[in-house]
């Protein structure tokens, strides 16, 4: 069986909508936002990109219009709301209300803000971190905070303070600069009757979480969670699904790559059945400093993670140059199931069949022969069939905003990369190796499934919902020890 992993930094919620060009009438009370959008989509060509945390606690809206235009009919919606929209291409994006704009120059901007605790107290000296990058800041003595010099996209801010509860927020930028708000919670476990009680499953689970959130590539035995403690599991017997949660940020000292990652984990599953991994959260990453030696061997092997991941290959599929960079796309599609029979059996097929091979199979008795029609009617009804022609991207890909393009595909896109080989261990114990045709030998193959309706993506590679995707192959097998930031650089080659 192919071991199957999603890997999720953030979670946001997309919704499409039907085309229809009249205008937009409705009368709805007191209705939860995301259920208005609904109803919107249904009468207008527009799609609808928002986080989804962003309308929790939001009260309810109720509006009544006929044969209205879009921007009147969002401008109501949003007019009593600390959200807001921003319009291009006919995406809605729903961003937070700016505060302070801040205008950097040069089409670059800032998310400023401030913390402040539940009884909305300022917090001096809180970490700033920006998911995903090894950008970072401090709040001052007002609380207050800024990050510069960002490009369009999306962000998750993430705050550490000792004390709190960490926290994160997502911010989307597009045209404007982001002033927010964060609150944080105090962190106090609840002190009950001292009652100490040793899970005698503990170190087999932390193994097993550390092999599906780490992995198990070369760099992963340079891996090591310092301060495994605050990861707390819970195992359900019946369905064998081991759950991980962690109320601070997890710890990893990446060797390999010279990296300190803090983990906001928000979410871990792993069905031991099926070998699928869910899990999601949010990184920041901390050069680990070392001698000149060192980080050259630390920037070489960053370039190694670095190429033929995923980050490698959408920033790419942006500047469109797959083939240059050494990708091959094909496709894996569906095909009937030619060796499935019928579901009804006939006296002329009782006693002879013919096996998918084409080889005449003799069965002497009608006991012997309703088995084995049954084994050959319960066979799948689809096969997932290799297609080797190259899938060009612009079929694939269509810009929707300024700094957002989209990719939309059928099936499941069959990823190669001939620049690199896989490695020995992968080949063959890991279980993520995927069939392939003998012209491809050792090169690196990765399945990308499109679990949503459209995937969205960055310049830098960032895709704007990873839980639309689910990889298989080598993408499913580099986990946690092959990351590299956002914000990596290949050194360029010299001459």
């Amino acid at each position: 069986m192919r071991l199957i992993f999603a890997f999720f930094l953030i979670v946001f919620l997309h919704t499409t909508v039907n085309a229809n060009a009249q205008g937009i009438t409705l009368s709805l009370k007191d209705t939860e936002l995301s259920t208005v959008f609904k109803e919107i989509r249904k009468q207008c060509n527009y799609d609808f990109l928002y986080d989804n945390s962003l309308l929790q606690g939001l009260k309810t809206v109720s509006i009544t219009v006929k044969n209205a235009g879009i921007d009147l009919v969002l401008s109501t919606v949003f007019e009593d709301l600390p959200v807001t929209y921003i319009i291009e291409n006919k995406i809605v994006m729903i961003i937070a209300k700016n505060k302070n704009e801040v205008l950097p120059p040069q089409s670059l901007y800032a998310i400023s803000g401030v913390v402040k605790d539940k009884n909305g107290e300022t917090l001096p000296g809180a970490g700033i971190l920006l998911s995903g990058y090894q950008t970072g800041t401090v709040a001052d003595n007002e609380g207050r905070f800024v990050i510069r010099n960002l490009k369009e996209g999306n962000y998750n801010v993430l705050v550490q303070m000792i004390g709190y509860l960490p926290a994160n927020q997502n911010v989307t930028i597009i045209s404007k600069s982001a002033d927010i708000e964060i609150k944080l919670q105090e962190n106090i476990k609840q002190l009950k009757e001292v009652v100490i009680t040793l899970d005698p499953h503990r170190e087999e689970r932390l193994k097993a979480f550390k092999e599906s959130f780490i992995g198990t590539s070369p760099n992963s035995k340079k891996c090591e969670i310092t301060n495994p403690e605050v990861i707390q599991f819970d195992y359900d017997d019946e369905k064998h699904i081991l759950k991980a949660i962690a109320d601070e940020f997890i710890v990893v000292e990446n060797k390999a790559l010279g990296y300190r990652i803090k983990y906001l984990l928000k979410y871990f599953e792993e069905d031991e059945e099926t070998k699928i991994v869910l899990f999601y959260g949010y990184p920041y990453f901390e050069e680990i400093k070392g001698t000149r030696s060192k980080i050259r061997a630390y920037q070489e092997k960053r370039k190694v993670a670095y190429l033929g991941s995923p980050q490698h290959f959408f920033r790419s599929l942006y500047s469109n140059s797959i083939e240059e960079d050494g990708f091959i796309i094909n496709k894996l599609v569906k095909a009937p199931n030619k060796s499935k029979r019928p579901d009804t059996l006939t006296e002329a097929k009782i006693n002879f069949f013919s096996d998918i091979r084409g080889k005449q199979i003799s069965l002497k008795t009608r006991k012997d022969s309703l088995s084995y029609w049954t084994m050959m009617k319960n066979k799948p009804d689809t096969l997932e069939v290799l297609t080797r022609g190259k899938v060009l991207t612009d079929t694939l890909v269509k810009q929707k905003l300024s700094s957002l393009k989209t990719l939309n595909y059928k099936d499941a896109l069959y990823i190669v990369f001939k620049k690199e080989r896989e490695t020995r261990n992968y080949a063959d114990h890991s279980g993520y190796k995927i069939e392939r045709p003998p012209e491809y030998s050792r090169f690196q193959i990765s399945l990308v499934y499109q679990l949503k309706s459209s995937i969205n993506f960055y310049e830098n590679g960032g895709i704007y919902d990873p839980g639309s995707l689910l990889y298989e192959g080598f993408w499913g097998y580099e986990k946690v020890a092959d990351m590299v930031p956002m914000d990596y650089i290949l050194p360029k080659t010299k001459d």
